[in-house]
């Protein structure tokens, strides 16, 4: 076990991290000879793209809900309500109640009625007994919010950001409902909108295809067709597919086959049941219901394919196997899962828990040199790094999220936006064979008075890694880490 209080403290001094090269992570004020070269020797091309806050004109109200954006304004409550009733029961009419609250002269013991039925019926649903914190958030915005890996997805810019598994691409989810797409060698920015767009939780490039995006709204799940040929910044209407399910809102997480076949999984954070659409029929199935845990807040799919991780707001999550969908179950822990990663051969998921500060570890078993279709994971969690600090209150989050690059090489922890090393990346060098290993390399070095509130792992960094962070105040910075990918 490894504890942050062994190694050096981050450096107080605040200096861009540039890059890692020969094992060390170099700033600008570094007189280092291999560094006077990095312009020149350069081979990796990202990108250009900056989000200003200026620029995001949000469309939506504080309290304003997507069937209220797309509604005319000069409707009256009656048939608002009747238009919420037919797509989403009797739960969309509560939800449109509490929404229209603030500009409708209702009065205030009908209004708390319909917020406690409101919150009986997220009980409901979870079929629960224990109590769960996210169903008492009065909207889903909110619940959005306390599950997304944006460590502040309110009021960042930038919600969500996706990299193509191929082609030097990625999407932009903007805090003002829009997609746009970013190519390194093209100056044109496709703009996905929709009326279904709101509160972008997820998006995902399909695997193997050039052009298809799956964006997770709060209403419905929209698959994109991106034409890269295309001379138009804004896609014709014909390109979006919008996939909805009654009682499946708001979607917390989709997740493409990572076979490349036509099947999407979605999950939502107020429903136990996981759906997988065929995307081509527009149909779905629920392949799987999660017993006693109020919803499914993230799938994960280890990158072979072979098992998906289902995280939940309570104390437990599941682990898939994805022929037969036989699970195992890791429960009473200390906290609901709050960060998780898979390494490069599905072998080993690295996670953390809510307001805990270490990082623990699973194993699993072959299962492609099995003859029996189980998950095989160890029965205990193994803590293989502790990032507790004396400064860190008992009660506070420590780590927010976390990625592990596909050669399995380097992994990146974002911490929580209330703790102290907020502005700073912790970067650990990681290592399966023979034994899994982990070291602390350093800490990235962030813009002046910015803080991190995404980072990404581009894939197919054929000298190592980039890793991608998406800043406070709309930038986007990359950092090269040079090193020798293990053979995978």
């Amino acid at each position: 076990i490894h504890s942050s209080v062994l190694f050096s403290p981050p450096p107080t001094q605040s200096n861009i991290t540039l890059c890692e090269l020969n094992g060390e992570l170099i700033n600008p004020n570094e007189s280092n000879m291999s560094f006077r070269n990095f312009d020149e020797t350069d081979s990796f091309y990202y990108p250009d793209a900056k989000i200003t806050v200026d620029s995001l004109k949000k469309s939506l109200g504080k309290n304003e809900t997507a069937q209220l954006a797309f509604l005319e304004h000069s409707q009256t409550l009656k048939c608002r309500l009747q238009t919420a009733y037919n797509g989403h029961g009797i739960y969309g009419a509560l939800n449109e109640i509490n929404s229209s609250a603030s500009s409708e002269a209702l009065p205030m013991l009908f209004r708390s009625v319909c917020q406690n039925l409101l919150s009986a019926l997220r009980w409901v649903g979870g079929m629960q007994l224990p109590m769960f914190p996210h169903l008492n958030l009065s909207d889903e915005t909110s619940l959005i919010a306390s599950i997304s890996q944006n460590n502040d997805w309110i009021d960042s810019p930038i919600r969500f950001i996706s990299w193509h598994c191929k082609a030097n691409k990625f999407a932009l989810a903007l805090k003002d409902d829009t997609v746009k797409v970013y190519y390194h060698n093209n100056d044109l920015v496709p703009t996905l909108k929709h009326k279904l767009q709101r509160n972008v939780s997820d998006v995902q490039w399909k695997p193997f295809a050039a052009s298809l995006l799956a964006v997770a709204a709060q209403t419905a799940v929209l698959i994109w067709t991106i034409d890269p040929c295309s001379l138009s910044s804004r896609p014709y209407s014909g390109s979006v597919q919008v996939l909805s399910f009654r009682n499946h809102s708001p979607v917390s997480s989709v997740a493409w086959n990572p076979h490349g076949y036509d099947q999407l999984f979605t999950s939502c954070v107020l429903s136990s049941a996981i759906l997988v659409w065929n995307v081509g029929l527009k149909k779905p199935q629920v392949i799987q219901h999660i017993s006693r845990c109020a919803g499914v807040t993230r799938l994960l799919f280890s990158p072979d394919g072979e098992k998906v991780l289902a995280s939940t707001p309570s104390s437990s999550f599941r682990v898939f196997e994805t022929s037969m969908w036989s699970n195992e179950r890791w429960s009473q822990l200390s906290g609901r899962l709050q960060a998780a990663c898979w390494n490069y051969d599905g072998r080993i998921l690295l996670f953390s828990l809510l307001s805990d500060p270490r990082i623990y570890s699973l194993t699993f078993g072959n299962s492609k040199s099995s003859d029996q279709l189980t998950v095989d994971g160890s029965k205990h969690a193994t803590v293989v790094i502790d990032l507790s600090s004396d400064e860190q209150g008992d009660q506070s989050n420590v780590i927010h999220s976390m990625i592990w690059d596909e050669s399995g090489s380097r992994l990146a922890v974002m911490f929580d936006k209330h703790d102290f090393r907020s502005a700073r990346i912790a970067l650990f060098a990681t290592s399966s064979n023979p034994v899994f290993s982990i070291t602390l390399k350093g800490y990235i070095e962030g813009r002046n008075g910015c803080l991190p509130q995404l980072i990404a792992f581009k894939p197919n960094c054929s000298t190592g890694a980039c890793l991608t962070i998406c800043y406070s105040d709309g930038n986007i910075t990359y950092v090269p880490l040079y090193f020798k990918r293990s053979q995978i």
